[in-house]
């Protein structure tokens, strides 16, 4: 059931829309050459927007606005890269940090070394760094050979809105990104920007993203309990309702929206929720509604165009000699019954329940990507929900140990 999965540089790259460009750089007064620089760098990329904006709204066709190029983003990337990362000297910072996130003291003697100071550290260079740190792979292609490189410069520029750019109202467009990441220095910046920024947009964006990134277990690890991190998610999400103006927009949905969905997702389905109903049936129409009180029940929606959950099928015997009195219920996309039962007799199934038309089933449980599994407690409370990993594995071990410790001790009686 273990597998592992691709990991990404910090967020997922967006398009900051021309006229936030546009503002950008009519707001700036040009001072040094390199400022002057990236203002003529985000004017290229305005224009460039909204010339393909124009575009699209002119293609009378998907064919001919599929056929439109959008703006190089490579090509933006390298010019304001090139006109922020430029040295200006050096400064003393400590070694390592004498206090870490949770507040404990680091027992190491603290030492001191010099590092290098960049142009992107300054107030004016905040929307090149807000720019580049929401276009990851643009940056990435500016050190194709050199993964160690990139690596110290996506940490040098979030470092620089740690230190410096946290006040800019223009953090706000980074705190979608940045919702996505489970790196305890994003949580540090998001918490800074919450706490310091004065303006109700990126203090509000930063509360929801918190939450969101609290929804990670390595980082709600370090909150408290499950009753605690829903109590702490749901207190970020009200400050971010009470704090972000109402037009306000979290990426491209407003924030309202994304607030929610996210309430939504604590009460219903975060560890220790009760989750939605769903009915479902059988090929042969045997009709079935999930989860099932009074045992542990693993939802488990797969596709047989996808490895690992028609894998975990075809072994659903193991898993229930396993664990026994587990009841599975595996979920596929919608498919007619005379459709469902050939595949399920090709790929040896013995049975699996189909989502209807509208996939009600994957909707209610916010299903993204595919095998998504759900275990339940015999009272109906989500034990674990994601990626089928070892972590799953790790519930269910939990969740039927005392059977399996009756079950070695049974056994062991027999045998004497």
């Amino acid at each position: 059931m273990s597998t592992t999965r691709p990991t990404r540089l910090l967020c997922r790259p967006c398009i900051l829309c021309a006229e936030s460009i546009a503002f950008l750089a009519a707001s700036l007064s040009p001072v040094f050459a390199n400022e002057q620089e990236m203002r003529e760098a985000l004017a290229r990329i305005s224009q460039q927007e909204k010339e393909y904006q124009a575009a699209l709204s002119l293609a009378a066709t998907d064919e001919q606005r599929s056929a439109i190029i959008p703006p190089s983003a490579d090509e933006a990337a390298a010019a304001l890269w090139k006109s922020v990362r430029s040295k200006t000297g050096t400064k003393e910072v400590p070694l390592t940090s004498p206090v870490t996130r949770r507040g404990t003291q680091n027992t190491k003697t603290p030492t001191t070394r010099r590092v290098p100071t960049y142009e992107f550290e300054e107030d004016w260079a905040a929307p090149a760094v807000v720019w580049l740190l929401n276009h990851p792979d643009a940056l990435a292609k500016l050190f194709p050979d050199a993964p160690q490189k990139l690596a110290q410069v996506a940490h040098n520029l979030l470092d620089s809105v740690l230190n410096k750019h946290y006040t800019s109202p223009l953090v706000a467009d980074l705190c979608p990104h940045f919702a996505e990441n489970t790196d305890e220095q994003v949580y540090d910046v998001l918490k800074k920007i919450y706490e310091k920024n004065t303006d109700p947009s990126a203090k509000g964006a930063a509360a929801l993203a918190m939450s969101i990134m609290l929804a990670n277990p390595s980082l709600a690890a370090e909150e408290g309990g499950q009753a605690q991190i829903r109590a702490k998610r749901i207190f970020l999400i009200r400050q971010a309702l009470n704090t972000a103006p109402g037009n306000a927009f979290f990426g491209n949905a407003s924030l309202t929206e994304v607030a929610q969905e996210q309430i939504y997702r604590i009460r219903r389905l975060s560890i220790g929720a009760i989750p939605p109903q769903v009915a479902l049936t059988t090929p042969n129409g045997t009709p079935a509604v999930f989860p099932t009180p009074g045992k542990h029940t693993l939802l488990f929606f797969w596709s047989p165009a996808e490895d690992v959950g028609l894998t975990v099928m075809q072994k659903q015997q193991s898993l229930l000699k396993r664990y026994p009195n587990l009841i599975v219920c595996p979920i596929v996309q919608h498919m007619q019954p005379e459709q469902l039962s050939a595949m399920l007799k090709e790929q040896e199934i013995a049975v699996s329940y189909a989502d209807d038309a509208k996939g009600t089933a994957a909707t209610a449980y916010r299903v993204r990507q595919l095998p998504h599994a759900v275990l339940l407690s015999p009272s109906c409370r989500i034990l674990f929900t994601g990626y089928p990993d070892m972590q799953l594995q790790t519930a269910l071990d939990r969740a039927f140990a005392s059977q399996q410790k009756e079950a070695k001790k049974s056994s062991s009686k027999i045998g004497e």
